[in-house]
Formats: structure tokens, C-alpha cells, sequence
């Protein structure tokens, strides 16, 4: 007999709610499953989906299809090809070769559940920008509007702990009601992980606070392998000041759009524009990872700004232009971001105007998690029952992700769907195991049990410390394994002696972000492990010690699996279809196809 306050019974249980756990549920319930929903907030307000752009991968062929004005010589094939020419060759090719497959279904689907298209990008010469823009207020308004028309039931405000397994396969999850701070039993036959990346491991990030981590640190825990780890996407020209707009990457997007990037120059405290030491031929338009590695050399060099970034300068154009940049910005980016109004039309413009008379200390902020739970082009785990969709799976990217996460989203959503109305159709429920159903019960309790000990927010600080240092843009051995030993610490501390500031069981914040730390903690571990073991720098993932990018040793992702209680290190070649990956050994400009001077100088 369960302790649990609640226990509830499903076929399909989806953790997530957003631009993958959305269409998950409903290409489930489509299928006559009963499907039930947990997310961690309110449905269409939670997760990164809201604060996306958001852009929609589509290849010109399937556009025209669509009634998009496509270029038709944008082939699917050339699509697939960008991916994992782009992604260095780690990736898994049949899941790109879904992804590119299920794009356009997943646009029809979105547009048949109401969502806007504001415009369509078409794909020229050697660019990759191809698809259709939306924003993503109205992509996750489209997915409730579906859910709530199928009468899929949702629990809002629930935090899924960890999941449980019997006989090796799934079996249910605890859940923790955050208003009334009962503990909930649910009993499924399988499980669609759609949770989302661990941005807030880090002190900088453009994700949401609610990132962290949950899904990829449950299936860990319950025995997936885990892959690709050690690539995480950091992404520059991101705001550090003003304070209360650190984090925003509305810098960012004013760079790349049309027109404008070749207005923008990155300086540093000397007023140097540096990225001509770095890439002269493209600037401070060369790729999100050169830009985010030459401006963190310039702050390791003593010529950063005094909050740790660089500077967004427009001094060179004088205050008439920049005046007419900022109307530019307002008639441009309200229609496109009209749901994001504030952040384009008050924030952004705000900023442009100080540029008028100085600069914007901006600088780096991590973005996306390229790796994650292992998962096949099915979407399936090395758990049966277990699937995996969106940022918190790890395979499609390879070593940098140059398409849409939104489509990845969509894309991977819709096959889990898929593949867990086939599984949950084969198998029975199976009785939870009462033993693990306590072991997470005692996790759940024991800081609220506390009397003494140390509390979460420094537990975070601490975390954030290492992280920030040690496992951020530029990375080395010594550090790396520093950090395992710091962070090792940091969770036995965590475990054994977290307290909280009230022992309220009701809407108990610091409770549920001891929760998460536990999984922050966990991801950022594996992250450095794998990252320890890459002896080399490919994509997003660079090591000042092994700067070369290596196709004959290292042309393999590395998986961590939990084994006897133990980390498990092992490394698989990528997945391989039709594009045989290079051999030799390059330097990591050369590899990235960037005709730059070196990024170890100082």
C-alpha cells in the first residue's frame, strides 16, 4: 500500500507540457490513448517554448507544398545534408533524417491547431535559415487550445521527482503538488520525458528559471544512458547590463537581423574591436561559438568590462543614425514580436538609445543543451517504456545546432507520441515498487524534516561558482576535473544537510528549488565527466588543452550510464545513413570552416 497523499492511473503519463510535451499528449490521444499531462507551472506559461522567436524548420520543397513561396532546389536532401555537415558528423543520422521527414507535418499540424505564421524565410546560397516565423505565445496557445479541445487532463503546478521502474521498465512516477504539498503515486504503462534543458545550472542563461534539468537527471537515475553531455550552446551579445535585463538575448537577435549585423561592433574595455583578431573575414557575424570564445579570451585577458562581459558598441555611427536605427527596430520587431512586446519595443530600444552616447556591456550566456537522454529516431530510451522528446533528449545536433529547436520540439513530440501509443497498446500496467516509491518519499521529505544544516540558496551560489569558472565557454582538464570534485560536494551536502527556511508544505518555493538542484547538481556533473573525457574540441564543446578537432580518435559521442551504483563512461560512433564523416585531424577553425587567426592567443 503506497504512503503517497494521491494516486492516480494513466496509460501514457508526459511530463512537460509545452512545444514538445504538448504534442505528445495529442498525437497520443489522437491515437485513443489515455494520456495524462504534468507540468511543473501553468500550461502554455512554463518552460522555454513561450520565450521562443520562434522559427519553424522547413525545406523549400515541402514549403511550396505547404503554399509557402519555397525555393524548390532547397531539397530535403540538402536539408539533411546542412545538419550534419553543420553538426561535425556526431549526430545521429536517422533522427536527422526524421526530423527533416516530420518538419513539414509538424508546421501542418501547428497551423490546423490555429497557430499564426507571420512570415516565411527561404534558404539562399550556403545560408541556413529556412522555415516559417511564428512567436511563441502563439505556438504554445495553439498546443493548449488542442489539449484542452481533445480533453487531455493536465495537472498544473506538479513537479515529477523521480520516475520508477519494475522489472526494468517503467512503471509510474512520484509527483509533488506544489500548492498543497502532496505527494501524488502515478502508475503508467509508459512515460514521455518533455522537460526541457538545465539552464539555470548556470548563473547567466537566456532560458527560464524552471530549466533544470528534471527529466534528463529522473532518467539517469532510472537507469538511461545518457549521451553528449559536454555540448552545451552558449550564445554572445547577451545582455549583462543593465541588472535587470541580464540574460535578455534581444541584443542578440538585433544582431542577426537582416541589414543590421554589419552595424554592430563587439569592443572591448580598450575600445578594440577584436573579432578581427579572431575571424577578419566575417566579424562579429562568425559563428555563436567563435564569437562566444573570442569574447571570453578577452575578459580572461584582463580586457573585459567590470560586470564580466564585453561591449555592444554603435559609436562608430554617430546619434542621427542610431535614432534611425531604434525607429527601425520599433516598425520591424512589433509585428514580429508584438506577444514579446516589451523586451523589442521598450527594452531593446532602450538599450539602442544609451548607445547613442556609450556602450552595452553584453557577453555570454548559456543557451541550449545539445546533448541529453539517449533516445533512437523513435524517440526511445535505453528504458523500455521510456521516451524522450525536445531539449532533454541528446542525438539529433551532433556538436552544433544550427536548425530549429522549436521544430525539434514539435518533431521529436510527435514521435514519442507515436511510438508510446505503440508501446502502451503491447504491455500492461505493472505494480509499483513500494521500495522506490519510499526511497523518493524520504528524498522529498528530509529537507523539510531538518532542523540544522546549510540552506539551498548558498548550495546554488556554490554551484553557480564552479559552473561559471570551470565549465563555461573554455574548458580545460584541470578544471574539468575540479569541478567533479567540487559539485560531488556540493550534492553529498545537498543530500545530507539542505534545510529550508520555513517548513510550510504549501507553495514551499525553497523546497521545490532543493528539489531541483538535486537534478542541476546531477546534470552539470555529467556534463563535466563527459566533458573530461573528450580529448578534444568539436562544435560548442572547446578545450584549450586539445584544440584540434580529431576525426580519427575522437569522431564519437560519449555516453554516461549509471551502472553497480557507478558512472559508466563508454563512446559510440555516431549513427551513419548516407554522409560518411571526414577523417584527419583539424584545428577547431578549420573544422567549423572559419578562416580565423587562433582562438588560444590572448
Amino acid at each position: 500500500m503506497t504512503s503517497c497523499d494521491r494516486t492516480m492511473k494513466t496509460d501514457l503519463l508526459v511530463v512537460g507540457s509545452e512545444g514538445a510535451g504538448g504534442p505528445a499528449a495529442i498525437e497520443a490521444r489522437q491515437r485513443g490513448i489515455d494520456v495524462l499531462i504534468v507540468t511543473k507551472g501553468k500550461i502554455s506559461q512554463c518552460g522555454a517554448s513561450q520565450m521562443a522567436g520562434a522559427d519553424f524548420n522547413l525545406d523549400g520543397k515541402s514549403a511550396i507544398a505547404l503554399g509557402f513561396p519555397g525555393d524548390e532546389r532547397d531539397s530535403p536532401e540538402r536539408f539533411f545534408s546542412d545538419i550534419v555537415r553543420e553538426g561535425l558528423y556526431l549526430n545521429n543520422q536517422r533522427m536527422v533524417e526524421k526530423y527533416v521527414e516530420y518538419c513539414p507535418r509538424s508546421i501542418k499540424d501547428l497551423m490546423d491547431w490555429g497557430m499564426r505564421i507571420y512570415t516565411y524565410e527561404s534558404a539562399h546560397a550556403e545560408e541556413m535559415a529556412r522555415g516559417v516565423i511564428a512567436s511563441g505565445v502563439l505556438w504554445v496557445r495553439a498546443i493548449r487550445k488542442k489539449v484542452k479541445e481533445l480533453g487531455i487532463p493536465v495537472l498544473q503546478d506538479h513537479m515529477v521527482v523521480d520516475l520508477l521502474t519494475t522489472g526494468g521498465r517503467m512503471a509510474g512516477a512520484v509527483a509533488l503538488d506544489i500548492k498543497t504539498g502532496e505527494t501524488v503515486l502515478i502508475q503508467s504503462k509508459a512515460v514521455v520525458l518533455a522537460s526541457g534543458g538545465w539552464h539555470r545550472a548556470y548563473r547567466t542563461t537566456s532560458g527560464p528559471y524552471d530549466l533544470s534539468g528534471d527529466g534528463i537527471a529522473m532518467a539517469y537515475r532510472a537507469g538511461a544512458k545518457l549521451t553528449s553531455m559536454e555540448m552545451v550552446q552558449f550564445i554572445p551579445f547577451t545582455v549583462y547590463w543593465p541588472p535587470k535585463a541580464r540574460g535578455s538575448i534581444c541584443l542578440y537577435i538585433f544582431s542577426q537581423f537582416p541589414g543590421v549585423g554589419d552595424f554592430v561592433h563587439l569592443v572591448n574595455a580598450s575600445g578594440e574591436r577584436f573579432m578581427q583578431k579572431y575571424d577578419p573575414q566575417t566579424m562579429e557575424q562568425s559563428t555563436k561559438g567563435i564569437v562566444a570564445i573570442a569574447s571570453e579570451l578577452e575578459v580572461e585577458a584582463g580586457r573585459g568590462g567590470p560586470n564580466g562581459g564585453v561591449f555592444f558598441s554603435l559609436e562608430h555611427l554617430g546619434p542621427e543614425m542610431v535614432e534611425m536605427i531604434i525607429q527601425g527596430v520599433k516598425a520591424q520587431f512589433i509585428e514580429r514580436f508584438k506577444e514579446k512586446r516589451h523586451e523589442f519595443t521598450h527594452l531593446l530600444p532602450e538599450l539602442l538609445e544609451h548607445c547613442k552616447v556609450g556602450r552595452i556591456e553584453c557577453g555570454n550566456a548559456a543557451h541550449y543543451m545539445l546533448g541529453g537522454i539517449k533516445v533512437n529516431e523513435r524517440a526511445e530510451s535505453t528504458v523500455p517504456g521510456l521516451f524522450a522528446a525536445g531539449e532533454c533528449s541528446g542525438g539529433l545536433w551532433g556538436a552544433v545546432r544550427v536548425a530549429s529547436a522549436c521544430s525539434e520540439a514539435g518533431v521529436q513530440g510527435k514521435i514519442a507520441g507515436e511510438a508510446a501509443s505503440e508501446c502502451v497498446s503491447k504491455v500492461s500496467h505493472v505494480s509499483a515498487d513500494e521500495q522506490q516509491v519510499q526511497s523518493v518519499l524520504e528524498c522529498i521529505t528530509r529537507p523539510i524534516a531538518r532542523t540544522q544544516g546549510i540552506r539551498v540558496a548558498e548550495l546554488t551560489r556554490r554551484m553557480h561558482d564552479v559552473s561559471g569558472k570551470k565549465l563555461w565557454v573554455i574548458k580545460d582538464g584541470n578544471g574539468l576535473k575540479s569541478a567533479l570534485e567540487e559539485l560531488k560536494q556540493v550534492q553529498s551536502e545537498l543530500e545530507e544537510t539542505a534545510i529550508l527556511g520555513t517548513k510550510s508544505r504549501r507553495l514551499n518555493d525553497e523546497w521545490i528549488r532543493c528539489l531541483e538542484l538535486r537534478n542541476l547538481l546531477t546534470c552539470l556533473e555529467l556534463s563535466a565527466k563527459a566533458g573530461h573525457a573528450r580529448k578534444e574540441s568539436r562544435g560548442e564543446f572547446f578545450r584549450r588543452d586539445f584544440t584540434d578537432t580529431d576525426n580519427d580518435e575522437w569522431l564519437k559521442t560519449v555516453e554516461i550510464a549509471k551502472q553497480d551504483g557507478e558512472d559508466a563512461v563508454s563512446f559510440e560512433p555516431p549513427v551513419v545513413t548516407s554522409i560518411t564523416p571526414p577523417i584527419g585531424r583539424l584545428t577547431f577553425q578549420e573544422a567549423i570552416g572559419v578562416a580565423t587567426a587562433s582562438l588560444t592567443r590572448k
